[in-house]
């Protein structure tokens, strides 16, 4: 068996998860004095700035992960070879929505992906904000803010997938986000798959690798 075959079916634990329900839940405490609608979207505050700079920190480390675990050999050092990777493995990547119910909201955090040449809007806010604060604070916004927590759910849910034919399997427990695949709720199962992962129902143990 090939190293890169024996990394592909190493189970991850959950901390990485845990870790996203804790950037999850900080995002769904702001919402509580800034609702998340489309009138408030631009508005700006420290408090957005750090969640802005953790939460993307975080997709790059699972980004990283996530290429390594499609291609041991990818460099995997920049946005261009994440995008490329992730695109030849998974070229519909970019329609992956996240809902978010409470708000009668969609979002689809790497729409961008979708046109040739497209840079992700979140991720140029975040090194925008991480290097140069000072003259891009207006870009440290809830917008900016909630498609990078977005977007950490998507890759979240495909490394998972990619790791483990169970790895989906827990995550779960979110207060404000959903993806195709979640459950509404603990008791209902999910109608719907994110773009190249089965629809996975209890007891199905397909493997969501091939």
């Amino acid at each position: 068996m090939s190293n890169k075959t024996s990394r592909k079916q190493t189970p991850l634990d959950d901390s990485y998860w845990q870790y996203f329900l804790k950037l999850e839940s900080d995002f769904h405490a702001a919402t509580r004095y800034i609702p998340c609608s489309k009138e408030n979207e631009a508005t700006c505050s420290i408090e957005f700035a750090q969640q802005l700079v953790c939460i993307s920190t975080e997709c790059e480390a699972i980004i990283k992960k996530l290429c390594k675990t499609i291609d041991h050999k990818s460099p995997a050092d920049n946005m261009g070879h994440y995008k490329r990777t992730l695109l030849k493995k998974f070229p519909e990547i970019h329609k992956a929505p996240v809902y978010l119910d409470r708000f009668h909201r969609t979002v689809h955090p790497l729409a961008e992906w979708g046109n040739s040449g497209g840079r992700i809007e979140w991720w140029n806010a975040y090194q925008d904000v991480k290097h140069h604060r000072d003259s891009n604070f207006e870009k440290a916004n809830l917008k900016n803010t909630l498609h990078a927590l977005c977007a950490l759910l998507i890759l979240e849910l495909y490394l998972y997938a990619s790791v483990s034919p169970n790895g989906t399997d827990q995550c779960g427990g979110t207060l404000l986000l959903r993806a195709p695949g979640m459950p509404r709720t603990k008791m209902e199962s999910s109608a719907e798959s994110l773009p190249h992962l089965p629809l996975r129902e209890k007891g199905n143990g397909a493997d969501p690798r091939n």
